[in-house]
């Protein structure tokens, strides 16, 4: 469950995170400059998971300073609660080089039937995606806004 949300804003925000197969994480690079990227997610009802690439610079973002914030595209079809931004803290999961991302097979599950589609269209199989993409980011919210 998200923290500060409950009622139908929480109900709202959760049937969003399950819908939605993009999420905007947003890490600070080492100059203060804050970093926006689009990135496919996971929401079990307490943390976010996220795979990356391991050169990636939000990779090198979340080694200096961990804090992040994700949101949500507008829902544009919502009557409220439009906009949902979540704060929180990630932590950095790398695979040892040359072995794939480091994932149960529950969170290997759900992140295909989340995100099988976008793999096909991209080109990529479920065994390339999770060698190229080895870097696991768990965010764990600690705050969360709908407006």
């Amino acid at each position: 469950m998200l923290p500060n949300l409950d009622g139908e804003a929480g109900a709202g925000a959760e049937q969003r995170l399950r819908d939605e197969t993009i999420i905007w994480l947003t890490t600070v690079r080492p100059d203060g400059q804050p970093q926006t990227s689009p990135v496919g997610y996971v929401w079990d009802g307490v943390r976010f998971l996220i795979i990356s690439n391991p050169g990636a610079p939000k990779i090198r973002n979340l080694r200096d300073n961990p804090k992040v914030t994700l949101h949500l595209d507008l829902d544009r079809d919502a009557e409220r609660f439009s906009v949902l931004t979540i704060e929180g803290i990630a932590e950095l999961e790398p695979a040892p080089p040359g072995e794939p991302a480091p994932l149960s097979e529950r969170e290997v599950s759900a992140y295909l039937e989340k995100h099988q589609e976008s793999m096909r269209w991209a080109g990529l199989t479920p065994e390339e995606t999770f060698a190229d993409f080895s870097t696991v980011i768990r965010v764990t919210p600690t705050r969360a806004r709908c407006y």
